[in-house]
């Protein structure tokens, strides 16, 4: 199973931090997010990189909006040629880091042209697509090795999207002259070499007493990433019907100013008259509650993608890691692909039959 943690950096000490224990535990890699309210993504993963051996790392993601495309080119050919294999350039329409400034996301056009530009300018980057429909996933398949599904935990839109981007490799006659091939041994879940990747925010509770408060604080975390995978519309999302017109009305009142944040805010109590929707939206966006139920979940979402991203609390982000680390056994998980080794002694097997 791969697995990527992925984090908003807010020190750069507690960025280096988070990737060393995320090496040390035998994970993927770690991807950083490109917000304006926290630090600079391309400065925060030259930390990450410097502070690890092995791990991947990701911008999850970037935009061709508030960068141009000669900055992702520049950031991608040094880190190509500092850490070989290990950067991966996310990147996406934009959200918060567009919409904060009054700036709209790309249109697919630009995100296909950056993404042509830097595939010219360092043919070995390794890219992935945010995408939370068929438009910008069949731009992943045509430019990209593959997809960051912003569209939750739902097998069937991860389904979707998977097709989109398969067509969108399908129709790129150009594809090998672009740099994009399948990889030598795709995962059994891939399509024509196309990566999914899924990505919901989770939060393991100690004890079945702690998860009500891990609720709460996941609330406006599931109501920004589902603001995201529905901004473009609810067709083609498989949300019920009978949420659909709420969910419309009061989207259009989100506030970008907490995107992504845990506390109390106008974005919290959207839907606070609804628990029904707050149900379904934590449901379809997050992962939480004793450590038994994380890994059923994750193990059963891991069955329809070729990787995971994972949103930890940011908050008590090392904490909260310790709780991600008991999840599974190290020879259940992909290491970074700077190679193999043994991990640290500290990934235990969870008590009380985690792993039966």
């Amino acid at each position: 199973m791969k697995l990527c943690v992925n984090w908003l950096p807010v020190t750069p000490a507690l960025t280096r931090d988070l990737a060393a224990s995320i090496e040390r535990a035998g994970l993927w890699g770690l991807g950083i997010g490109d917000s304006p309210h926290y630090g600079e993504v391309y400065a925060a993963c030259a930390d990450a990189l410097g502070a690890t051996s092995r791990i991947a790392v990701c911008t999850s993601v970037t935009n061709p909006v508030t960068r141009h495309a000669s900055v992702h080119v520049s950031a991608a050919r040094t880190f190509a040629a500092a850490y070989p294999g290990r950067f991966t350039l996310g990147i996406g329409r934009g959200d918060s880091a567009v919409r904060t400034f009054g700036l709209r996301p790309a249109s697919t056009a630009l995100l296909d042209d950056t993404l042509r530009q830097v595939r010219d300018g360092v043919p070995a980057v390794r890219m992935l697509v945010a995408a939370s429909g068929p438009a910008a996933a069949a731009v992943a398949g045509r430019r990209a090795d593959g997809v960051i599904a912003g569209v939750g935990a739902d097998p069937a839109t991860l389904a979707a999207i998977r097709a989109a981007a398969t067509a969108g490799r399908a129709g790129n006659s150009s594809g090998e002259r672009a740099g994009v091939t399948p990889p030598a041994a795709p995962s059994p879940s891939s399509s024509a070499g196309v990566e999914v990747w899924a990505s919901v925010r989770l939060a393991v509770a100690p004890s079945a007493a702690g998860v009500p408060a891990l609720r709460r604080r996941l609330v406006p975390r599931a109501v920004s990433a589902s603001h995201f995978a529905f901004s473009g519309g609810l067709d083609g999302k498989n949300v019920p019907d009978e949420f659909r017109d709420v969910m419309r009305s009061r989207y259009a009142t989100y506030d970008y100013a907490w995107h992504g944040r845990s506390a109390t805010s106008p974005n919290s109590a959207m839907f606070a008259d609804r628990p029904d929707i707050e149900d379904y939206l934590l449901d379809r966006f997050a992962v939480f509650g004793p450590a038994e139920e994380c890994r059923r979940r994750l193990t059963e979402l891991s069955r329809h993608v070729d990787g995971i991203y994972l949103s930890l609390l940011f908050e008590d982000v090392l904490e909260q890691f310790e709780l991600v680390t008991g999840l599974f056994r190290p020879d259940e998980l992909e290491p970074g692909p700077g190679g193999g080794g043994a991990v640290a002694s500290a990934v235990t097997a969870v008590a009380g039959g985690a792993h039966a």
